[in-house]
């Protein structure tokens, strides 16, 4: 059975606590992977049965998918939601998370995410989410 994985990467460890914790009440039966840095975070993808849903990515948006995490993460099909100043300031065509955030906000953002990935199996539609990643 594949392994739900949620990816944060945030130097900020209070943000990342309070994060790692609206998603886990989200879904409790999920596993939280956090790290403080984008070379930190590769041991989450490297369980070859857990699949990374979502990545929370405190980075410049530009240029990001071509690092390598954004290509692992492409290559799982992840969504990407960026964090931090550039990406607030200049995120248009990709998920955001605007700072300060709820439980119900990351909600909000996860059930729009996941239900549209949900819509797009269901229906055999492919591409042309532009937050997933890779395709920012």
């Amino acid at each position: 059975m594949t392994k739900t994985v949620y990816l944060i990467v945030e130097p900020i460890e209070i943000i990342a606590s309070d994060l790692a914790l609206c998603v886990q009440d989200y879904d409790p039966a999920a596993k939280v992977f956090v790290a403080e840095r984008p070379e930190g975070s590769f041991a989450a993808l490297e369980d070859g049965e857990a699949a990374v849903r979502v990545a929370f990515i405190h980075a410049d948006p530009t240029g990001f998918h071509a690092t390598d995490l954004g290509r692992a993460l492409a290559g799982r099909g992840a969504y990407c939601v960026f964090m931090g100043d550039r990406a607030e300031r200049e995120g248009k065509g990709i998920a955001v998370l605007q700072r300060p955030f709820s439980f119900q906000t990351i909600a909000a953002l996860l059930d729009q995410l996941i239900g549209a990935a949900a819509a797009q199996s269901q229906s055999g539609a492919g591409g042309g989410n532009q937050s997933k990643a890779g395709h920012a």
